[in-house]
């Protein structure tokens, strides 16, 4: 049926000052709120309730239409140069529909880039949740002290924010904001390198953790300049800059704060250990090799010496090489040995032993995503194809046989951890993804 021609006015404040999104659909320049025209009728279908929805998982009509439209909105945006997201843009909506069955467009309260997707499960419950740090852009002028960055918890199962904080600083971006997970399970966040936190994982707070870590080194009295977290692969350290400019390596839960020039003998070999120091496990993809490029990647399980929160330098690049049995300039005339952890690796590292877990398998740019006493997660491509896509799979940590496949398209999971029933994931987009244990995937969704 034709359209009749009438005036369009918000059906909200019944104002005719609009602007035209795409055909049909449009947002109120009084009001900000976002209507569209059925295709059958003069009927303008707008909705505005606010709640902390992820979205219909059953309506299936809802989820398409309100999906066009958030890509059409989010385009204005890129091409207007407000927000360009970082991992996904964001609102916080609801569905619902017309008298005539019409789906309703969803109206926008803000738009958010988000960092992070650190899943957990909350202290002393089986609630799964996941972290984002969000910077939020609202849409409306009344709205607009609300802006900044924002810690929120999304509850995996209800698919709703179970709690949320903003940070105070207005001039920070999500990407100021950093998450480490300690070894004795704290949870710490460092926030534009001048302040670190403990995230309470059962009363979703924050608490300052300046005093409770710096307050027992003489060293730190001056005060500290700048905080980081050393690298993942060197222990539960944090990189200090004091207020005299002095340089140190910070390890708490071992209390032991080291100078830049005597920090690196710390963390390698075995004549440095701390007393208590335990055998652990690690896995980890071999490199390619430039000296030996036909060989393949190779899953290994690495036995080595944990410092125990002290530090460490595991080794996580290796990778084929000739071995000459010591250090110097050398020819190919020069005798060598073919080796793929030589002494200096085993050294350095504290590796007691290793062995190729999946011997003959081969990987296209792989990665081990999770690892524990009972469970090793990977995802790797299914082919050499750059565009190939990617699975991941649940291996057997003594033998390396394949428990179950989950196939994620061409797709990045950021982090993937176990529940009580199965395993739970995030994606770099901000997709949330639900595995239970015989492999099967139970949900996977996109916040809104």
């Amino acid at each position: 049926m034709a359209k009749q021609i009438k005036p369009i006015k918000c059906p909200q404040c019944g104002s005719t000052d609009k602007t035209e999104l795409r055909p049909d659909f449009f947002r109120c320049n009084n009001c900000n709120t976002e209507y569209f025209l059925d295709n059958d009728d003069i009927n303008i279908n707008y909705n505005h309730n606010y709640t902390h929805s992820f979205g219909s998982a059953t309506n299936k009509q809802a989820r398409t239409v309100a999906i066009g439209a958030v890509i059409v909105f989010a385009l204005a945006i890129i091409f207007g140069g407000i927000l360009p997201a970082v991992l996904s843009s964001s609102t916080k909506s609801t569905y619902s529909t017309s008298e005539s069955g019409k789906t309703v467009v969803k109206e926008k309260k803000y738009y958010a880039s988000r960092y992070q997707g650190y899943p957990f499960v909350r202290s002393g419950t089986d609630q799964a949740l996941i972290l984002f740090v969000e910077n939020r852009n609202y849409n409306s002028n009344s709205d607009k002290s609300k802006e900044g960055v924002y810690l929120t918890y999304y509850n995996v199962q209800k698919k709703e924010i179970e709690s949320e904080q903003k940070l105070d600083d207005e001039k920070l971006s999500g990407s100021d904001v950093k998450l480490r997970k300690f070894s004795d399970g704290s949870l710490y966040l460092i926030v534009n390198k001048t302040a670190i936190y403990k995230i309470d994982e059962k009363d979703l707070k924050l608490k300052d953790a300046y005093k409770d870590l710096f307050s027992v080194q003489p060293e730190l009295q001056v005060g500290v300049a700048t905080i980081d977290f050393v690298y993942d692969d060197q222990g539960d350290g944090l990189v200090i800059l004091t207020n005299d400019g002095k340089n140190y390596t910070y390890y708490p839960l071992v209390k032991k704060i080291y100078s830049k020039e005597r920090i690196y003998d710390q963390m390698t070999g075995f004549k440095t250990l701390l007393p208590g120091a335990k055998d652990a496990v690690y896995y980890t993809f071999t490199s390619s090799s430039s000296e030996y490029p036909e060989e393949k990647r190779q899953l290994l399980k690495i036995a080595y010496k944990d410092n125990l929160g002290g530090p460490k330098s595991m080794r996580t690049s290796i990778s084929w090489g000739k071995d000459y049995g010591g250090s110097g300039i050398f020819t190919d005339r020069d005798p060598y040995k073919k080796v793929l952890v030589g002494h200096y690796a085993k050294e350095s590292g504290r590796i007691l032993s290793w062995k190729d877990l999946t011997p003959g398998r081969l990987y296209f740019d792989p990665k081990v995503l999770y690892s524990d006493e009972h469970n090793l997660i990977i995802q790797f491509n299914n082919s050499a194809a750059p565009s190939s896509p990617k699975s991941i799979q649940k291996l057997n940590t003594d033998t390396g046989a394949v428990e179950w496949t989950v196939a994620i398209d061409q797709r990045y999971i950021s982090y993937i951890i176990p529940l009580k029933s199965g395993f739970l994931a995030s994606f770099i987009n901000g997709e949330i993804m639900t595995i239970n244990a015989a492999g099967k995937m139970t949900d996977n969704y996109k916040l809104d």
